[in-house]
């Protein structure tokens, strides 16, 4: 219950940073074609989980134009990849039903919303692997999609659905894709959750503490120092 408080704390604290926005200069790194495609995928299972998302709520899914447009997810996944995270994901959204419902309410987001919604799902992205990425915590992020788009949809407003998916793209591309690469593609999310955890809700409880190794940002081992 602590590390949700914490988190929700953190959220609330990022939204002062959401009104006096501070512009940060990113050092562009060309994507390997490898992570081109993880990307692609990305916002294709952000498509599926959204669907999946609404199909859980009883809520008729928003169908995008059959037109495609440039941006919108090209690249399929595997359905076993698919299915795991979505059931990750469920199983998540019903571990903490407070954290993954009203998120706009608790955000307090409802002035400029065509204005700010993208830099709010940004944002909220990179708080939530700000101490590092692990499959738990990109899981978390497409959870927080789903809420997201499930509330704008509560709200009438349906603009934004198509675009979660790319946005998801986008995010991924700059800060998951390089991870899942070295961590087995969108295979090693499968893998991670039937083969190598003994408790999935254990794997999941963990997505705060950072305890899955991981290759890239060490950062995120100081987590579990802070908290005690």
């Amino acid at each position: 219950m602590k590390i949700i408080l914490d988190f929700l704390t953190r959220l609330w604290i990022t939204v002062m940073n959401y009104l006096f926005p501070k512009k940060i200069k990113e050092r562009k790194r060309t994507l390997s074609v490898e992570e081109t495609i993880i990307s692609e995928q990305a916002a294709f299972l952000c498509q599926k989980y959204i669907e999946a998302r609404f199909t859980r709520s009883n809520l008729c899914y928003y169908n995008p134009k059959s037109r495609k447009r440039d941006g919108e997810p090209t690249t399929a996944c595997p359905e076993d990849v698919v299915n795991t995270l979505n059931e990750m994901g469920a199983l998540l959204e019903k571990s903490y039903p407070k954290l993954y419902n009203n998120v706009l309410d608790q955000l307090n987001w409802r002035i400029n919303l065509a204005i700010l919604v993208c830099n709010m799902f940004n944002r909220v992205s990179e708080e939530i692997i700000a101490s590092g990425v692990n499959w738990a915590r990109i899981i978390a992020v497409y959870a927080f999609a789903g809420a997201l788009a499930y509330d704008l949809t509560q709200t009438g407003d349906t603009r934004f659905i198509r675009c979660l998916s790319r946005w998801m793209g986008h995010f991924s591309a700059r800060r998951l894709s390089p991870w899942i690469r070295q961590n087995g593609g969108w295979k090693g999310l499968v893998t991670h959750f039937k083969e190598e955890e003994q408790s999935v809700m254990g794997s999941l409880s963990r997505w705060l503490s950072g305890s899955q190794p991981r290759k890239e940002q060490p950062e995120s081992e100081t987590v579990s120092s802070r908290r005690s």
